[in-house]
């Protein structure tokens, strides 16, 4: 199968950052729609709309969380509720609460900032540490 190039043109990018290395996730297009990176192809795992974030599942999609204009993350999860992060003006996503501490975690460059920072903390990263309690099994 060949490679699909995307254009990239009026998408939010997503980008996780750990320590000196930086890697694309995914991005979130002009219709609030949340895609993930596989081999350079966009594969939808999620929405936006209303400020509210909604991560698709196998039959249907549930809402993770929500954001404010100002940047502020929350999450809808039973025991993680509450504030996840934050976005910065300039696109420096930042993640914290009560039991995580603060950490940037990554950054999102585009126009819909704050909507692809939430995506980026309450998809990207909520699949990251699933995979991380997975592997330690």
């Amino acid at each position: 199968m060949p490679n699909i190039n995307i254009d990239y043109t009026n998408k939010t990018m997503l980008y996780r950052t750990a320590g000196d290395t930086e890697h694309k996730l995914g991005y979130v297009d002009d219709a609030g729609t949340v895609f993930k990176l596989r081999w350079d192809e966009g594969v939808r795992v999620g929405r936006i709309a209303d400020h509210r974030v909604f991560r698709d599942t196998r039959h249907d999609e549930r809402e993770v969380g929500s954001f404010t204009d100002e940047g502020v993350v929350r999450s809808h999860g039973l025991f993680e509720g509450g504030e996840m992060g934050w976005v910065e003006p300039d696109g420096v996503v930042v993640q914290a609460g009560l039991i995580l501490g603060e950490e940037e975690v990554g950054r999102v460059e585009g126009d819909a900032k704050v909507a692809a920072g939430a995506a980026l903390l309450l998809i990207f990263m909520i699949d990251e540490q699933e995979e991380r309690i997975q592997s330690s099994r």
